[in-house]
């Protein structure tokens, strides 16, 4: 499937792709139970800026499209900069 159209992506995709917009997973913090949180830094080195918690069930599990909207919506991601 080509990469220009939005899918469900596998959560490992969704690291490595955010990674390229500047947010990261934050290492220290985990949201309830199995979530995991991802966070734009404002700057370097310091840990504050949008943050958005994904469910995280294995670096395999599917991240759904209503999700992945949601998350480009608060990071200020255009769709189409992140599929295209």
């Amino acid at each position: 499937m080509p990469d220009g159209k939005p899918r469900p992506l596998k959560y490992r995709e969704l690291r490595k792709k955010l990674k390229k917009f500047g947010v990261i997973e934050d290492p220290h913090c985990r949201g309830k139970g199995s979530e995991r949180v991802f966070i734009k830094p404002r700057s370097s080195g310091e840990m504050r800026g949008p943050q958005y918690t994904v469910k995280h069930h294995g670096d395999g599990c599917e991240i759904s499209k209503p999700v992945l909207v949601a998350l480009l919506r608060r990071f200020g991601i255009r769709p189409g900069d992140f599929w295209g």
